[in-house]
């Protein structure tokens, strides 16, 4: 069984015709990570039309940059979360941005975000799909301060060191598309051991000009399977495994 573990599935347009293809690929799961104050009840609404897609809510770090009130609404932000406790699976796309998001003036706010989106997966005892972009020592910082149950840091493409920091942690790490020309994920799946691997597709974002779909997860396990030298139906059953483990709720 193939698991997309994180992917935007509310951007599609053309929602029906993506699902199809995965279901055709052999994906049977789909994580429909939000990012934004109106993304949430999207997410909800669409996961309970797909029996394939399992909600996971938050906010993503460049919200304080797409949405100026995003301060003033964030106790209602997680009043809602917390009453969609039992549909979802875990709490995510959040984290800290120091990459995309230039503005510095910005970063204690994100940091505040984050900190409450942390205090919240603790509250509830959620797994969290995590966003590092250029903030991965801040971010490994604050991690050990709260109680989580699996934390995934999905796209890693930082430095060497916190690779081996997630991995003596026991951290996850969710591969995407971009394995097929990027060094930096390449590397991460150098580094990281299977029982510690996911697949995801962040979809729609484009991989080389390529918009990104859950059935391209399927060519990230192959590759994954050539660069460790592992058998391919080794590979799946080991990566189902460990999408059990941390995100539970959705078998």
């Amino acid at each position: 069984m193939l698991i997309d573990v994180h992917c935007h599935i509310n951007l599609y347009l053309n929602l029906q015709e993506v699902l199809e293809e995965a279901k055709k690929n052999g994906i049977e799961k789909i994580i429909a990570v939000a990012m934004s104050e109106l993304s949430l009840k999207r997410i909800i609404e669409i996961s309970k039309d797909y029996n394939m897609i399992y909600p996971a809510l938050g906010l993503h770090p460049e919200e304080v940059k797409m949405n100026k009130s995003i301060e003033k609404n964030l106790d209602k932000v997680i009043s809602y979360i917390k009453s969609k406790k039992d549909l979802i699976c875990a709490i995510g796309e959040i984290g800290l941005d120091h990459h995309f998001v230039k503005n510095k003036e910005l970063y204690p706010l994100q940091k505040k975000i984050f900190k409450r989106m942390l205090s919240l997966a603790q509250e509830l005892q959620l797994p969290v799909n995590l966003h590092t972009k250029g903030a991965e020592e801040e971010i490994f910082e604050m991690l050990p301060s709260f109680d989580i149950p699996y934390i995934n840091i999905h796209w890693y493409s930082g430095p060497d060191e916190y690779l081996r920091v997630g991995s003596e942690r026991g951290y996850f790490f969710s591969i995407t598309p971009a394995i097929m020309y990027s060094p930096a994920v390449k590397k991460v799946v150098e580094e990281i051991n299977i029982e510690h691997l996911l697949l995801e597709s962040d979809g729609p974002v484009k991989f080389s000009g390529q918009i990104g779909v859950p059935a391209m997860i399927k060519e990230v396990l192959i590759k994954i399977s050539q660069l460790k030298n592992i058998d391919r139906t080794d590979l799946e059953v080991q990566i189902e495994k460990n999408t059990k483990k941390i995100f539970s709720k959705i078998f």
